[in-house]
C-alpha cells in the first residue's frame, strides 16, 4: 500500500530468486514468465505517482469514508488526520522550524512485513546498480561512499577488483568480487534503490522520506526486534551514565550505510526524522553529498549532537552552506575514520587542519581518509594537514589547487612513504611529468592515483619505472580524463610495464574503491 511500492518489493524477491538458481533453471524461467524491466526502472515507476507516499506506505494505511472531505486531500493531510497526536521539536541556530513526529503504527503495514521478510531470507548479495550515468565530478577515488568490495577484503589489500569479465560464472573456482552497499542486506538495498529512484525522478522531499520512512529503514538494518528495543542517545536530560550505557548497548548493532546523495530538498526536517527514528543507532556511513540544505545548525545540532555515535565515514562533500564552524563541530564524532569536504567552498584549509589536530581520531590513529578538494590549498596547508594527520594517512585528497607546487608535493608527500595508498590531485597545475616520476619513487605503496585534468603530465614512463625499483609497489589504478596522457603515450607505458590500468575517458566510477 500503495500497490506501486508493493509490487516493486515483490518483483525484488523474485530478482534475488533467479540469482540463486542454476543458470539453465534460471533461463527456463525467464522463458515462461514475462520479461520485467530491470530494479532502477521499476523504482522509478513507483516512485512516479503522487500517490507513493512511504510516510503512509510505512506509517499506516489511509482513512478513507466516514468524511467526505477526504477525498479532497493529499495523502499528508490524510497521514495527519490518521495519526495520533505528534511530538513537535524546535531547533535553534538559524533553522527554526517546527518538525512534527508521528507516533509508528501499532502493526507494520503489510509492505513492512514484505520489505522485513525479504531482510530475513537467505537471499546472495548482489552487485547494487545505482542511478544511471555519474555526473564527472563523481567519478573520484572515493566515491560511490557507501560502497565497498564484496567479499570482504583486509584492509591492506590493494589489488584491482576481479570481475567477471572473462570468466565462467559456473566456475567456482574463480574468486568473483563486485561492490554493493557497505554493511547491507537485500531490505537495506531496496530501500536504497528507492531513495535514488526518489533523487532521480526529482520527485524526492520531506514529505516523502520522514520518520516513518527511516524507522522503516532501521528496521531493515538491524531487525524490527533491535529496532524497537534500541534506545536514542543524544537526547537532552540524560545524564553522562545514561548516555554512556545507551551507547554500550547500542555498539552491538549491525552498522548500515545510507546515500542522500544529491538529495537537494534535505532540511532540518530530513536530519530531524533520522535523529527521531534512531537511525543513529546503527549508522556507519553517511552520504550527503549536494544536499545544499544542510547548514552549520544541523551539522551541529542534529548530527553531532550525540544522535549518530557510530559514524564512521561521512560524505558533506559540495554541501555549500557548511563553514568552518559546522566543521570544527564533527570533533564530536569520535569514531570517524573518513571524511570528505570537497567542494564546501566556504571552508578554509586552516578549518580542516584544526579539526584533523583537535580530533580523537586523529590521536588513535583512526582518521586516516581525508578528501578536500577544491578548499584553495598552498604548499604550507598541505605540510600542515599531513603533519597533524600524524603520518596515519592512507587516503589523501587536495585537488583543484592552482597554489600546490611540485616540488612541495613531493617534498610533503614523502612523509606519508609508508601509509598513503590514494592519492587525489586532480586540476592541480603543479602535478607534471618529474612530480609524478619522483612521487612514484617516494610512495610504492600507492594503489589509485587521480591526476584529472593535470595537463602536464604527458607520460606515466617515469612514474612506471621508478615503481619498477621497488619490491612492494603493486597494481597502480590512474583516473587521467582531461590530463596530457595521450593514447599512443599509454600504449607505450603498458608495453613497457605491468600493473597499471588508466582511464582517460568519463569511466572509472567506483573502481577506485578498495575498502
Amino acid at each position: 500500500h500503495p500497490p506501486s511500492l508493493a509490487c516493486l518489493l515483490t518483483l525484488l524477491l523474485y530478482y534475488y530468486y533467479l540469482s540463486s538458481v542454476p543458470t539453465s533453471a534460471r533461463h527456463v524461467l525467464t522463458r515462461l514468465m514475462r520479461e520485467i524491466p530491470s530494479l532502477r526502472i521499476l523504482a522509478l515507476r513507483a516512485v512516479g505517482p503522487p500517490g507513493c507516499n512511504p510516510e503512509v506506505t510505512f506509517g499506516g494505511p489511509r482513512v478513507r469514508g466516514g468524511n467526505s472531505d477526504n477525498d479532497d486531500k493529499g495523502d499528508d493531510a490524510i497521514a495527519e488526520q490518521q495519526s495520533p497526536p505528534s511530538t513537535k521539536v524546535k531547533r535553534s541556530g538559524g533553522d527554526d522550524e517546527d518538525v512534527s513526529y508521528s507516533p509508528p503504527p501499532k502493526e507494520p503495514t503489510p509492505t513492512s512485513r514484505l520489505l522485513r521478510s525479504l531482510r530475513e531470507s537467505n537471499l546472495p548479495k548482489r552487485p547494487y546498480v545505482g542511478p544511471g550515468r555519474p555526473n564527472a565530478n563523481d567519478v573520484d577515488i572515493a566515491h560511490p561512499w557507501i560502497m565497498a568490495v564484496y567479499p570482504p577484503r583486509e584492509p591492506e589489500n590493494n589489488a584491482p577488483l576481479m570481475g567477471t569479465t572473462n570468466k565462467d560464472e559456473n566456475d567456482a573456482g574463480d574468486e568473483v568480487e563486485f561492490l554493493a552497499i557497505e554493511n547491507s542486506n537485500c531490505a537495506v538495498e531496496c530501500m536504497q534503490q528507492f531513495i535514488d529512484a526518489l533523487v532521480e525522478s526529482g520527485r524526492a522531499g520531506d514529505s516523502r522520506m520522514g520518520v516513518h520512512f527511516f524507522r522503516e529503514w532501521v528496521a531493515a538494518a538491524i531487525g524490527p526486534e533491535s529496532a524497537a528495543s534500541a534506545k536514542r542517545g543524544g537526547e537532552a536530560g540524560r545524564s553522562k551514565k545514561r548516555q554512556k550505557r545507551i551507547r554500550a548497548a547500542n555498539e552491538a548493532l549491525p552498522l548500515g550505510s545510507m546515500s542522500l546523495h544529491n538529495f537537494a530538498a534535505g532540511s532540518v526536517r530530513t536530519f530531524s526524522s533520522m535523529e527521531r527514528a534512531n537511525v543513529g543507532c546503527c549508522l556507519g556511513t553517511l552520504d550527503v553529498t549536494g544536499v545544499h540544505g544542510l547548514t552549520d545548525s544541523i551539522l551541529t545540532n542534529v548530527v553531532c549532537s550525540g544522535s549518530f555515535p557510530r559514524l564512521r565515514r561521512l560524505s558533506v562533500k559540495n554541501c555549500r552552506k557548511l563553514t568552518g564552524k559546522g566543521i570544527a563541530s564533527l570533533a564530536k564524532l569520535t569514531k570517524l575514520c573518513a571524511l570528505d569536504v570537497g567542494g564546501c567552498f566556504n571552508v578554509h584549509p586552516d578549518d580542516v587542519v584544526s579539526l584533523v589536530r583537535s580530533h580523537p581520531s586523529t590521536k588513535r590513529g583512526r582518521l586516516t581518509e581525508i578528501y578536500a578538494s577544491g578548499l584553495g590549498w598552498t604548499d604550507v596547508a598541505m605540510e600542515e594537514l599531513v603533519d597533524a594527520t600524524g603520518g596515519h594517512l592512507r587516503g589523501l585528497g587536495i585537488g583543484f589547487s592552482p597554489y600546490i607546487s611540485g616540488p612541495g608535493l613531493i617534498l610533503t608527500l614523502s612523509r606519508l612513504e609508508s601509509t598513503l595508498d590514494r592519492l587525489a590531485v586532480p586540476f592541480c597545475p603543479g602535478m607534471d611529468d618529474a612530480a609524478a616520476s619522483a612521487l612514484g619513487k617516494k610512495l610504492p605503496n600507492l594503489a589509485i592515483l587521480d591526476i584529472r585534468g593535470c595537463g602536464k603530465v604527458y607520460t606515466l614512463s617515469g612514474m612506471m619505472g621508478a615503481r619498477a625499483d621497488s619490491a612492494s609497489a603493486g597494481h597502480l589504478l590512474v583516473l587521467a580524463r582531461y590530463s596530457g596522457i595521450s593514447n599512443n603515450s599509454l600504449e607505450e607505458t603498458m608495453r613497457l610495464y605491468d600493473g597499471l590500468a588508466c582511464i582517460l575517458d568519463g569511466g572509472g566510477s567506483g573502481e577506485g574503491i578498495r575498502r
